[in-house]
């Protein structure tokens, strides 16, 4: 499993990191080898905020040709489904993408 990022200048000093497949999660870094350093923490902080706040994980985007990835442990990716799957069986889930 790998979700895609997007790295964007904004000016000189600032480079936004972004994962389109969670809304609000990006953050703001002085370099691009800053953003491609930390996108796994992005990353496992908006999974851990979803976790939490009991809405539904997205599968990933396919972007054919994409570069900027996160790899996901296949033990995590199972981690991701059966979340899925017990918040459906309860009926809690909240999806923030739709």
């Amino acid at each position: 499993m790998q979700f895609f990022y997007v790295i964007r200048k904004l000016n000189d000093a600032q480079y936004e990191l972004r994962f389109p497949d969670f809304v609000g999660a990006k953050e703001i870094f002085t370099s691009e080898e800053e953003a491609r350093k930390e996108a796994m923490g992005i990353f496992l902080e908006a999974v851990q905020q979803r976790f939490e706040n009991r809405q539904r994980i997205p599968m990933p985007l396919e972007i054919p040709g994409s570069q900027d990835i996160v790899n996901v442990p296949g033990t995590f990716r199972e981690l991701i489904i059966q979340h899925n799957l017990s918040m459906e069986s309860l009926g809690e889930i909240q999806d923030v993408n739709e």
